[in-house]
């Protein structure tokens, strides 16, 4: 239920995305956008999965009028859940509006607010049907993943793993930073995020072989589009041509 005393003018605005899309039963997707610095947006993911009427909301992406009245009719907003270190501009937002659980790993403060009501930790019983939580361990700040296995298995990620097909949201100027650091239209590992996320003199290769074990066929990160039915043997590859 929305909380009647909640005032949208107080919050980031909402900013260009594509309409609701239901990728599998029960979960849809929103390809957003986001402004990630001066002349620089690019674009980014929210997951709705939904149990009977409960909805839990991954990495959210603030929607326009039409599409948050189309949020509602899909069920209750009772859960938010971050799972990106760098993510969170959003989540204020639907915490407040919807009076929901607000789910995030200890030290999860680039975003400070809102104040998290669950802990995402090795004890965590997620608010999802069949769903398992993955903790990177190796990296210097939070970072988690949830691999929901129905439907083939989908493993959710933020920055960490990503599929590209298009340029969708990115200005030029996006588009030329991110191909400069390696970017292009594939499965691939974030490479801003495994520069910022990697301790010195250490490696992640750890963390993405513990990953490589869950059984998965699908992939969506925080941005780029779904990898539908081949995401193990992408991620693997990605694996080798990062880490050797």
């Amino acid at each position: 239920m929305a909380n009647s005393t909640f005032d949208p003018a107080n919050y980031p605005v909402a900013l260009p995305h594509e309409p609701i899309e239901q990728i599998l039963p029960d979960i849809f997707l929103v390809h957003g956008s986001a402004r990630v610095a001066p002349a620089m947006r690019m674009n980014r993911n929210m997951i709705i999965a939904r149990d009977g009427d409960d909805l839990t909301v991954i990495g959210p992406v603030r929607l326009s009028k039409m599409e948050e009245a189309k949020l509602e009719n899909l069920g209750s907003v009772k859960h938010v859940i971050r799972i990106g270190y760098y993510h969170g501009i959003d989540d204020r937002y639907y915490v407040d509006r919807y009076v929901a659980e607000f789910w995030c790993q200890a030290g999860s403060d680039h975003y400070s607010e809102p104040t998290p009501t669950k802990a995402l930790d090795e004890a965590s019983t997620l608010p999802l049907a069949g769903a398992e939580l993955f903790l990177f361990t190796q990296t210097r700040f939070p970072e988690a993943a949830i691999l929901i296995k129905a439907h083939g298995g989908l493993l959710i990620t933020c920055d960490s793993l990503q599929h590209w097909t298009d340029w969708s949201f990115c200005t030029l100027l996006a588009k030329t930073v991110v191909r400069i650091f390696g970017f292009s239209l594939r499965t691939l590992i974030g490479t801003f995020w495994l520069k910022s996320m990697t301790p010195k003199d250490r490696s992640l290769k750890p963390d993405f072989e513990r990953l490589l074990k869950l059984s998965f066929n699908h992939l969506i990160g925080a941005h780029g589009r779904i990898c539908r039915d081949r995401a193990h043997e992408e991620v693997e590859a990605e694996l080798r041509r990062v880490f050797g």
